[in-house]
């Protein structure tokens, strides 16, 4: 049976352009420009755009909800005291993102927990992945039975901050990869190579549970 990790039906479809996608990430350019000419309440309509995937994705990397709003939150206001030249240009989604990453990554770093309290974090995570992902729903739950997954989540919660971050942002968050290099701070070639060492990473995680045949 193959894992998670090499099912083909985690991968973003490909195909023509998205041009759902491109109007969004237009509107989104147009609220980050009135912010930039100093209309805070362009925070609300981003917040209504993307608060609610933002707040899935922290839940996931921190296995905390309290945590992941409270992350959340502290982005959009944070964004009100931007100054014009730090806002982005282009991948406003991606730059939200990077925003909440790091934040998720300090908190993760500052609990380091010792290896009795990492077997809970791992159980913990297995719990809020119950609750945060719908299997009939989402791109990664629809390749994903629901005993699989836990092995997933769990394999994923053992791994690496950056890694876990780039695989919840391709396989479970359904981001680009020029996102997901915005959302980094690498170019495109940089962010392949890390999702490939996550996805190495990720398939060297589910060997050791037993999940022998990953792919790529």
């Amino acid at each position: 049976m193959s894992s998670a990790a090499g099912d083909a039906s985690m991968h973003p479809e490909s195909g023509g352009p998205d041009l759902t996608a491109s109007q969004l990430g237009r509107d989104d350019l147009v609220l980050v420009q009135r912010l930039r000419d100093g209309d805070a309440e362009a925070v609300a309509g981003l917040a209504r755009r993307h608060g609610d995937e933002l707040r899935l994705f922290c839940r996931r990397m921190l296995s905390d909800a309290t945590q992941a709003e409270d992350v959340v939150q502290d982005v959009f206001t944070a964004c009100c005291g931007l100054s014009a030249e730090s806002l982005p240009t282009s991948s406003v989604r991606g730059w939200l993102y990077q925003l909440c990453r790091n934040r998720c990554i300090d908190a993760l770093r500052r609990r380091r927990p010792a290896a009795g309290a990492l077997a809970y974090e791992r159980r913990g995570a297995q719990r809020s992945f119950e609750s945060a992902v719908d299997p009939l729903t989402t791109p990664a739950g629809k390749a994903l039975k629901r005993d699989r997954a836990e092995r997933v989540l769990a394999a994923l919660s053992g791994l690496d901050e950056e890694l876990r971050a780039v695989v919840l942002m391709r396989y479970f968050q359904n981001l680009s990869r020029e996102e997901i290099s915005e959302a980094i701070g690498l170019g495109l070639a940089g962010t392949k190579a890390r999702l490939s060492k996550a996805m190495e990473a990720l398939r060297d995680a589910l060997g050791g549970m037993g999940e022998t045949h990953a792919g790529g």
